[in-house]
């Protein structure tokens, strides 16, 4: 990855449902990535992806929702992201 996408906003494009969700994001470089509830939505830990895979496979089969828009928000607070709005915590 290019620079230190952490300090930047990324685009959540899809996640998966479920418990444990599973976010496909677009960084700055227009890069797509998996980033993972187990790593905290850490960058550093994350996936490349391609979007023929976002759109044949994550959707396709494996029931991801698409967002559409895209939410974008802060890397630092991806987390924050999936509790409040994928899980509903507080």
């Amino acid at each position: 990855m290019e620079g230190d996408p952490t300090q930047e906003n990324v685009r959540v494009l899809a996640h998966s449902p479920g418990k444990y969700p599973i976010l496909v994001v677009e960084l700055p470089s227009g890069e797509l990535r998996t980033a993972y509830f187990e790593t905290d939505y850490d960058l550093g830990r994350t996936k490349p992806v391609e979007r023929d895979w976002l759109r044949d496979n994550a959707i396709g089969r494996h029931s991801f929702v698409a967002l559409d828009p895209p939410v974008e928000k802060p890397a630092t607070s991806l987390a924050d992201y999936v509790r409040s709005e994928l899980l509903e915590e507080s």
